[in-house]
């Protein structure tokens, strides 16, 4: 009888352990209650190692999303109106969780599709006339556009030959001598977990206040 009651006792904890488990790891309810949000979380759904440059010269990596959840946007200064769109929401966004004080607070980030011509010192002019908190990040071209994949963002380079419009698909090398073109590209903000992984995004366009509420509901949550 007592054996009994030892495994009784036993199964029912590891039950009890599997149930928080799959309430952890089970976003469908979450989801529901969400205005503008779209979870993409996956428990396997690690970023691959990367090594970019912030535009203080300094290293960033897999390491900048640990610990604290991240606002993350693509972006190129050259944008005439989109990306520029894109930074003031997130900089309207910012004093919207900063007085739902959500701990930790979030870091805000943008990561461009152009680093030839986004250099450090551009980015940093650039993003910082947005806000002076925000990071703006370059790198290799391959390394970015690996990520800009991961995360389900595309863009392409617009250009004219001859007069007439020409496109280079992401991934795909201009063609010599070409300086002068354009990005179209998605305009997406995701939401990056304090593990580190990829866990919701925020489609065109941006109602910060709904943003704001369901980043308070994910992280409630998380």
């Amino acid at each position: 009888m007592y054996k009994k009651m030892i495994f009784v006792f036993t199964l029912l904890t590891g039950l009890l352990l599997f149930s928080n488990i799959q309430a952890q790891s089970d976003y469908t309810t979450l989801e529901k209650q969400l205005k503008t949000s779209k979870i993409l979380h996956n428990e396997k759904g690690n970023l691959p190692d990367f090594s970019l440059v912030d535009h203080n010269s300094e290293l960033f990596n897999n390491e900048n999303f640990k610990n604290k959840w991240t606002l993350l946007a693509f972006i190129y200064t050259h944008c005439p109106d989109v990306c520029p769109t894109v930074l003031m929401n997130m900089s309207m966004l910012k004093p919207i969780l900063v007085n739902k004080d959500i701990k930790p607070e979030l870091k805000f980030v943008a990561i461009t599709f152009d680093p030839e011509r986004d250099t450090p010192e551009v980015l940093k002019t650039y993003i910082t006339h947005f806000d002076k908190s925000f990071l703006g990040v370059s790198g290799e071209q391959a390394q970015i556009d690996r990520l800009v994949k991961l995360f389900g963002a595309y863009y392409e380079r617009s250009f004219l030959v001859s007069g007439k419009e020409a496109f280079v698909s992401m991934g795909k090398e201009m063609p010599d001598k070409i300086s002068d073109y354009s990005i179209n590209h998605t305009a997406e903000i995701y939401l990056i977990s304090p593990d580190g992984k990829i866990f919701a995004k925020f489609p065109s366009s941006h109602n910060v206040f709904e943003i704001a509420n369901d980043i308070g509901l994910m992280v409630e949550q998380f």
